[in-house]
């Protein structure tokens, strides 16, 4: 992982494609967003792994799978449709 000032970005964007190691954004060496690549990996399976509430089922969905033994759909509180 390399660590960049935001202030040197434009000259690292033009030639980020060719690299596959994630880039973390600094101002004033204090870390403030990250780039990652995102060519092995379609938009929705990214913009999810980022959903807290999406992240909050898995879990609860796993950690009632390592306790009981199993996960029912009935457990799995979903958001509300907007």
């Amino acid at each position: 992982m390399k660590t960049v000032e935001i202030t040197e970005i434009a000259s690292l964007l033009e030639g980020y494609e060719s690299t596959q190691q994630p880039l973390i954004l600094t101002r004033n060496g204090q870390p403030v967003a990250a780039l990652v690549p995102i060519e092995s990996i379609d938009l929705e399976t990214f913009s999810l792994s980022l959903n807290p509430q999406f992240i909050k089922i898995i879990e609860e969905s796993r950690k009632s799978q390592k306790e009981e033994g199993r996960i029912f759909i009935e457990d799995i509180q979903l958001p509300p449709e907007t």
